[in-house]
């Protein structure tokens, strides 16, 4: 009798590991403690499944510890997940093991058990942002500049230049100069490489030693005279210790995750290079430059379609945008003669627009309130010439060109590659913003077609990407300076300037969210992303957490109030880099 009952348990417990290796339809639910037994809230817990439409899924626990993950889907099972838990102070000693099917979890309809526990830790190197390194040292101008010149890639420091400095160990200030100044100079020549889309001509010998000089790159000579002796000064040579009590330095505000804030990232491919985001009537979009399309992405699937940009060459589509009649619009940097197009996602039909001066790369368009695309009273969509420093438009009935007209160059010089016309907007007035990236903020006036109102907010702030409000307010980020600022475009001047908490997570993007009467940062130096509630004017972060992360532009949904981003970071050559994903923030 005893034997039987011990060969019936045997097969009960043979029963369960079958059972948990092949169910399907599996969520995952649980507790994360200390080992005191108290919860810990915050944390983030990341599954990963290479057999879900989401390669990656993350929830959060609540005060009490709990966490839940929803249905992965009806084809994944046990032995293709993974699970893992992160949160910035503690590291988890239980369980040791990531494989569910290692774990062998009980599995009770369609939910698996699985219990954490975590314990302080009081050195964070190996969790902190890029930008946690920077936050050691004082505000400066060059500093500034330096985030500014290095974020628009990739973050700051990144791991390969972790290594460099490491390697620099040792070595004093002025030998550190001169190995930065080569760093420099050859990040002059890669710059133009990375942004090669997939029919480009390659860079020829003739082209490359073009391109390696400072008067014809983004980062010119003063740039490398500012940039090369602040990271000798201040860059680390050791990344081996950060002190928990230092994290207020770099992360002083609430998080704003809930028990239903969830993420969902989906992979894209190893050679492409995602630009941007659109929400367009409850559809997710992304343009690619690299391999000159648009595409749509199914999150039940995790699939994408493509539209390829009907344009000869390389059109190299940049900026993504929507205007009030359901269309997607995109600027186009070939520069080719063809600078603009516009994809009806209904009849999946494109409009080219050409007739532009070739070797013209075209960046931002003219965005009016809630980023839609605003025209002035000619029906001219106005755009910044990133590589000339001048605006140009054209009409978006007959496609007709105006002719371009030059924006000012900043009080420290520079060419009109360097000073960077990079953002744009338009006001209920219709007159065109335009943000320099090494340069100012101004208006230019689309009745006179000229610029007559500058705010200069000098050398390193990086004026960068904006959104316009309802009521003409301007919101801009100052991608350097790590700032907002809040200009009245009505009363033409600057009425706040706001600090973001981290002020080295360079922010790239703001997003309007008339839903919550709040911005959200997209930052491209940092592992979070802000939301700013305009009307108490406080700010809460929402971890994302994913290596080297670069949020270009955030989309909302203003129906359900999630969010659709980008990670792009240059060069995307690793596979937790290339996301796209869904983030439900769950405050709503």
């Amino acid at each position: 009798m005893k034997m039987l009952n011990a060969n019936r348990a045997g097969m009960v417990a043979l029963a369960c590991i079958v059972s948990t290796s092949t169910a399907h339809a599996l969520g995952l639910t649980g507790t994360i403690k200390q080992d005191n037994g108290q919860p810990v809230a915050g944390v983030m817990i990341k599954v990963t499944s290479a057999s879900a439409a989401a390669i990656v899924t993350k929830v959060f626990t609540d005060a009490k510890g709990e966490y839940a993950v929803p249905d992965l889907g009806k084809n994944v099972g046990v032995n293709s997940i993974y699970v893992e838990t992160f949160k910035l102070g503690y590291e988890q000693t239980q369980p040791q093991a990531k494989a569910l099917a290692v774990l062998q979890p009980q599995i009770r309809k369609g939910t698996a058990q699985i219990d954490f526990v975590l314990k302080p830790t009081a050195n964070i190197a190996a969790q902190v942002p890029s930008s946690a390194w920077l936050a050691l040292a004082p505000e400066s101008p060059e500093k500034h500049q330096t985030i500014s010149s290095c974020s628009q890639c990739h973050q700051l420091p990144n791991e390969r230049m972790r290594k460099l400095a490491e390697g620099l160990a040792g070595q004093d200030e002025a030998q550190r100069e001169k190995v930065w100044r080569a760093m420099v100079a050859s990040m002059r020549t890669a710059f133009y490489g990375v942004l090669q889309s997939e029919h480009s001509q390659g860079m020829t010998p003739e082209l490359l030693a073009e391109a390696s000089k400072p008067e014809n790159s983004f980062l010119d000579q003063k740039d490398e005279d500012v940039v090369a002796p602040w990271l000798a000064k201040y860059m680390p040579t050791n990344f081996e210790q950060f002190a928990v009590a230092d994290k207020a330095k770099f992360a002083g505000v609430p998080l704003g995750v809930t028990k239903k804030t969830l993420i969902r990232e989906f992979a894209y491919d190893e050679k492409s290079f995602m630009r941007e985001s659109l929400v367009l009537n409850g559809e997710y979009w992304v343009d690619e430059i690299a391999r000159n399309r648009i595409g749509k992405v199914d999150i039940k699937t995790g699939t994408y379609k493509w539209y390829d940009v009907p344009s000869p060459g390389a059109p190299a589509p940049h900026t993504m945008v929507a205007d009030g009649e359901g269309n997607i619009w995109v600027t186009l940097l070939g520069g080719m003669g063809e600078m603009a197009a516009v994809f009806n996602p209904k009849t999946e039909v494109w409009r080219i627009y050409g007739g532009f001066p070739k070797g013209m790369a075209a960046h931002d368009f003219s965005q009016g309130a809630r980023y839609l695309m605003g025209y002035d009273k000619n029906d001219i969509f106005w755009m910044t010439v990133i590589s000339h420093n001048k605006t140009i438009g054209f009409n978006r009935k007959t496609g007709e060109v105006t002719p371009m007209y030059d924006l000012p160059v900043p009080d420290w010089g520079g060419s009109a590659f360097h000073t960077g016309a990079y953002g744009g907007s338009m006001t209920s007035d219709k007159n065109f913003w335009f943000a320099q990236d090494n340069g100012d903020f101004g208006r230019f006036n689309t009745e006179t077609r000229k610029v007559d109102h500058v705010i200069k907010y000098g050398y390193g702030a990086g004026p960068h990407r904006m959104v316009v409000a309802d009521n003409d307010l301007i919101y801009l980020t100052l991608i350097g300076a790590g700032q907002i600022s809040v200009i009245d475009a009505k009363k033409l001047k600057e009425i706040k300037r706001i600090d973001l908490p981290n002020r080295g997570s360079a922010p790239y993007s703001i997003a309007l969210d008339t839903r919550r009467n709040a911005l959200w940062v997209g930052t491209v130096n940092n592992d979070s992303l802000f939301k700013y509630d305009i009307r108490s004017g406080k700010f809460t972060e929402y971890p994302v957490g994913i290596k080297d992360l670069h949020m270009r532009i955030i989309s909302v949904d203003n129906k359900t109030g999630d969010l659709w981003i980008a990670s792009s970071p240059l060069p995307s050559n690793e596979s937790e880099m290339r996301r796209t994903l869904l983030y439900r923030p769950g405050d709503t």
